[in-house]
């Protein structure tokens, strides 16, 4: 039984760190410069949440079916998990964007401005991000999970 349970966070643990190669691959492509900061950032395409919710998801359904209590159990972390980087997220990122335009358009904070703007910039989830995050996962679990 515990072979399982190693299994499956293994599989989670890979499919997140896959999925953050994947994402320093997308950013640094469309970008034209690596971007090593990327691998640290849960946000973005595809997002790091969803990617281990997926994985614990499909692996759990994997090894113990679809009607076990384990899956059922994880299945309620992935909607939490997903709920969070929808709704959480997006409200502080409004935030954000407010206080980001407010210290770029203020005249009192001219030699702060750059530095202020920079650390309130963006970073959230989209649900593409999300989406791509749960399917990676999930696909990840079913390709490389064991029963």
């Amino acid at each position: 039984m515990a072979r399982h349970g190693l299994d499956i966070w293994l599989v989670v643990l890979l499919a997140v760190v896959a999925g953050q190669l994947l994402k320093l691959t997308i950013y640094s492509v469309a970008q034209r410069r690596l971007r090593l900061a990327l691998l640290g950032q849960s946000a973005g395409l595809p997002s790091a949440h969803a990617m281990c919710g997926g994985s614990l998801l499909g692996g759990s359904s994997l090894q113990t079916g679809w009607m076990s209590p384990v899956t059922a159990v994880a299945l309620v972390f992935v909607a939490i998990t997903v709920f969070d980087a929808m709704r959480v997220r997006s409200a502080a990122d409004q935030q954000r964007r407010l206080l980001r335009e407010l210290a770029v358009l203020s005249e009192s904070t001219a030699p702060w401005r750059r530095r202020v703007a920079g650390y309130l910039d963006a970073l959230t989830h989209t649900p593409s991000h999300v989406v791509v995050g749960l399917i990676w996962g999930f696909l990840f679990a079913l390709a490389f999970g064991t029963a």
